[in-house]
Parts: C-alpha cells; sequence; structure tokens
C-alpha cells in the first residue's frame, strides 16, 4: 500500500506540472506511517508546483532558426498545440523557412521584435500568414518573400498577411518587405481589429488594403512606403451586401513613392482619416471616391481631419490634385475635411469631380498651399467653404 500510494502522489505532481492535470482535480496522499488519507487538489499544492509555462515556442517542435532548412511543418504543429493548450506561441530571433501558408487560429503569436524574428516565404504563389478565429494576434517580427510574382489577379494567397473573418485581432510591430500582392489585407467580415506599429514597404498592391463587409478597424502608427498601389485603403464592392463601416486610420506615415493613392476610402461609411501625413504618392494623397469600374458602393459619411497631404499627384497623365474626392457613379455624401495642410501638389491643389452624384462636401478651416497649377477644381456637386487659407 506504501509504494501504491506514493507512486500516485509522483505521477500526480507530474500531471500537475506538464499541465495536464486540471487545476481543482482531487487526488489523495498517504503517509508511509499512516493508513490515513489525505484528499487534496491541484490548487491547493501551486505554491509547491512548478510553475506551468505560459508559452510554447516554435522550437520545441522541430523549429530551427538560421539553418535555411523548411520549417513550416514545425511552424503548424506549434500553432495546434498552443491553440489546445490556450497559450502564447513565442517565435525566437532568428530566420525561419516556410514553404506554404501558414494560418494561426485563436492564438497569440510573437516574435523577438521585428529586426530579429524573420519569417521567410519560399513559394510565392502561396506564402501568405493568414490569421483567423476570435483574439487572434500577430506581434514584433518581419515577414519577408524570397521572390515576388506579379500582382496579376490579387490573389490572398499571395499576401503577406491576410485576416479571414477574424475578430477581435492585433497586428502590431509587424515589418512587412515585399510582398507579390497586398502587404496587409483584412477581409470577409473581420472586425474589431486593430492594425498598429507597422512597417510596410516594397508591396505588389495595397499597403494595409480593408474590404469585404469588415468593421470596427483601427489603423494607427503604421509608415507604408513605396506600395504597389494605394497604401492604405478602404473599399467596399457591390457584391458584398453591406459596405466596410466604422474605420479609423490614425497617425499613419505614407511616403516614398506609392503607385497609387496615400490613403483612400473607395466605398464605406462611418470613416475617421485623422493626424495622417501623406507625401510623394503618384496618386491623389487623399482621395475620397465610387468607381464604376470596380463596381464600388457608395460613400457617406467620412471625416478628414489635421492631416498633412505634401507633392502628391506626381503620376502623369493623370495628373491627380493632392485631394481628390470623385464620384464616377453612385453618390458620395457627407464628406468634411477641417483643419488639414495641404501643399506643394505637383499639378494642382484639391478637385471635386465625377459624373455621379455628389453632395454636402465640407471644407473647413484648411489651409491650401500650392504654386502649381489650379488651387482647387470643384466641377461637380454641393461644396461649402468656411474659414480656408488658400482657396
Amino acid at each position: 500500500m506504501k509504494s501504491r500510494s506514493l507512486l500516485l502522489s509522483t505521477v500526480a505532481l507530474s500531471l500537475i506540472v506538464s499541465g495536464s492535470w486540471l487545476s481543482g482535480t482531487s487526488f489523495y496522499t498517504q503517509k508511509a506511517d499512516s493508513s490515513a488519507a489525505t484528499y487534496r487538489t491541484t490548487a491547493a499544492i501551486g505554491a509547491s508546483a512548478a510553475t506551468v509555462p505560459s508559452k510554447l515556442s516554435v522550437t520545441d517542435f522541430g523549429a530551427v532558426p538560421n539553418d535555411g532548412k523548411d520549417d513550416y511543418q514545425a511552424f503548424v504543429a506549434a500553432a495546434q498545440a498552443a491553440k489546445q493548450q490556450k497559450k502564447t506561441l513565442s517565435i525566437p530571433a532568428g530566420t525561419f523557412t516556410l514553404s506554404q501558408i501558414w494560418t494561426i487560429d485563436g492564438i497569440a503569436v510573437e516574435g523577438a521584435g521585428k529586426a530579429s524574428t524573420v519569417l521567410v516565404s519560399t513559394n510565392p504563389q502561396k506564402g501568405s500568414i493568414d490569421l483567423k478565429g476570435s483574439n487572434v494576434s500577430l506581434r514584433n517580427l518581419k515577414h519577408v518573400y524570397e521572390k515576388t510574382v506579379p500582382r496579376g489577379d490579387g490573389a490572398h494567397e499571395k499576401n503577406s498577411i491576410t485576416v479571414r473573418g477574424a475578430s477581435n485581432f492585433v497586428i502590431d510591430g509587424i515589418s512587412v518587405s515585399k510582398s507579390s500582392t497586398a502587404g496587409i489585407m483584412v477581409a470577409y467580415g473581420s472586425n474589431n481589429g486593430v492594425i498598429s506599429n507597422n512597417t510596410i514597404t516594397n508591396t505588389g498592391a495595397d499597403g494595409i488594403h480593408m474590404t469585404t463587409e469588415s468593421r470596427n478597424l483601427t489603423v494607427e502608427n503604421n509608415t507604408v512606403t513605396s506600395a504597389g498601389d494605394d497604401a492604405i485603403a478602404v473599399v467596399s464592392y457591390q457584391s458584398s451586401s453591406v459596405p466596410v463601416r466604422s474605420v479609423t486610420i490614425r497617425k499613419n506615415t505614407v511616403s516614398g513613392v506609392s503607385k497609387g493613392r496615400g490613403i483612400s476610402v473607395v466605398g464605406g461609411e462611418q470613416v475617421t482619416i485623422t493626424g495622417n501625413r501623406v507625401k510623394d504618392t503618384a496618386m491623389a494623397g487623399i482621395y475620397i471616391g465610387v468607381e464604376g469600374a470596380y463596381r464600388t458602393m457608395n460613400v457617406d459619411g467620412v471625416q478628414v481631419i489635421q492631416n498633412t497631404v505634401d507633392h502628391a499627384g506626381i503620376k502623369t497623365p493623370e495628373k491627380h490634385p493632392n485631394v481628390l474626392v470623385y464620384a464616377g457613379q453612385g453618390s458620395i455624401d457627407n464628406v468634411k475635411f477641417s483643419r488639414n495642410i495641404i501643399k506643394n501638389a505637383a499639378h494642382r491643389g484639391i478637385g471635386v469631380w465625377g459624373e455621379g452624384n455628389i453632395r454636402n462636401v465640407i471644407f473647413e478651416r484648411n489651409t491650401l498651399s500650392n504654386t502649381k497649377g489650379a488651387k482647387t477644381t470643384f466641377e461637380k456637386g454641393k461644396v461649402q467653404l468656411i474659414e480656408n487659407v488658400g482657396f
């Protein structure tokens, strides 16, 4: 009886330390010189048991940094274990190689820093890091493609990061360097997310793109340079049941001759664009539009507040103004620009035009400073001007 009791105690402690014995589980111990059994719980001996680790590492599952070998299977196994055990997944410093799309579902993933932990995707057609589920997060690492392919059909599998219907998600402290399509794509009804403190450069398409019914999003303190299209974009297509809505875009920096617009809302509702700095974009620095060619939805309720737009609309022959409101179809309503600095336009200052219905566009207390082309081109719509300078 003595040896059996001691064995039970040893097994119980082992299970508690490993995390396999659930908190609150009852068991008994028995002293070697006593017949009295003592019932205890795992919670009662928590102080004497070793602390259960709250994190797993990809290296626990066979991933090896800096060896140039494929770590994909190890990353898959690690993500599955982290979800099962409800633990954070840690990726240490070093370079890891991924040969396929890596999906993280409902877990927190963190690297050692975007200058320290590097994930290299070797498949240019299928290299995205996909986020799914609730309370999923990706922090503090760099993701880069070994090589890229032309944007082509814009498939999401070629993005750097794709948020696929996730809720309560966070993407923070990530460096995106090269992708065949978008840097960060938020789609399929993703909601209640924060995209912050990221550095995104040399993308094949938009730097940050929010689409297909996504909502309640905050994009802040990011730096986007040399995007292959728009740097930061809200886009709602008529194929969706509802527009992208309730988005805040604040304190971001856009530069490095992005090939499209700086910050754009092409179909969407209740979008606030505030405190951003936009410089050297091929097309308009800030663009509010409805586009017939792309069958986008209407725009309603956009606030553009205290941004600086500097030397936008570089590309010819388009010659976009620094700021453009354009309705190729549909309607644009309840758009207000207030306390922005709009300067050094490559061709002209501010434009409002298009064949669609443009209602209630207000410019209040903005400062416009440019020496090239027209200061303002208001060809269509109801435009109200209040206490602006330089118009």
